[in-house]
Formats: C-alpha cells, sequence, structure tokens
C-alpha cells in the first residue's frame, strides 16, 4: 500500500468526519424538504466515513479519530448560513475523492469517482455553482 494511497484516504476520512459534524449543525436549522436532504446527506456521509475507517484499518495504517469541534467560520443560527455551509462542505470533499480514485485502480477507483461525483452534485442541488471536476 503506498503512502499516497493512505494519504488520501486519511484526507477524504478527515474531510468526512467534518461533513457529519456539519450536517448536524445544518439540519437543526432546516425544516421540511431541506431536512430530508440534509439527512440522506448525513446518512450518507456516514456511510462514507465507515467505509474509509474500515478501508484504513483493513491497510493496517492509522486511523485518526474525529476533532471534538470543527470550525465552521461563520455560526450556523439561520436556514441560509446552514445552507452555505452545506455547499462548502460539499465543494471540499470533491477533491478529496478525486485524490482517493487518483491513488485507487479498479471497483476502488469508480466508487471514489462516484463519491466525488456525489458530493459536487449535492452542493449544486443546496444551491452552489457548478464547478468543474478535477482530473
Amino acid at each position: 500500500m503506498s503512502e499516497q494511497e493512505i494519504s488520501a484516504l486519511t484526507a477524504a476520512l478527515e474531510g468526512e468526519y467534518a461533513a457529519t459534524y456539519a450536517y448536524g449543525l445544518i439540519g437543526a436549522q432546516l425544516t421540511g424538504a431541506q431536512l430530508l436532504r440534509a439527512h440522506s446527506a448525513l446518512d450518507s456521509h456516514r456511510q462514507h466515513r465507515d467505509s474509509l475507517r474500515q478501508d484504513l484499518a483493513a491497510l493496517g495504517a492509522l486511523v485518526p479519530e474525529p476533532a471534538a469541534v470543527y470550525d465552521t467560520g461563520v455560526p450556523i443560527n439561520s436556514a441560509a448560513t446552514a445552507v452555505s455551509l452545506a455547499i462548502e462542505v460539499e465543494r471540499q470533499l470533491v477533491p478529496r475523492w478525486a485524490d482517493v480514485a487518483s491513488s485507487q485502480s479498479g471497483a476502488n477507483r469508480t466508487g471514489a469517482a462516484k463519491n466525488g461525483q456525489e458530493c459536487a452534485v449535492r452542493a449544486v442541488v443546496w444551491g452552489g455553482a457548478p464547478q468543474a471536476f478535477p482530473g
């Protein structure tokens, strides 16, 4: 297992930790369809987090623990700030998943690319402007 692969998996895991934290704050400010979207995103990020933890453990790599708190940059105290955070969280994960995809092959590469695509689409669904997929 290469150091590049472990580094990419670790960075993606750290991003997924931050995403699961952020979606707890995001969901607290939303209602209706937006709240359902936040719950769906949280479920997806939890699955990715758990999968990354298992992948790193299977490689015999150090599996970092999540931080106790993450800096959101601004207080998340309204639906507008929650949506802005959701867009930013998703955008920050796209290059991390692209790095994982570039360090993998076969089904693992495809899965990582799909995860990055999922984040990019979610950012747009939240109202963010489309951005070019890295690579």
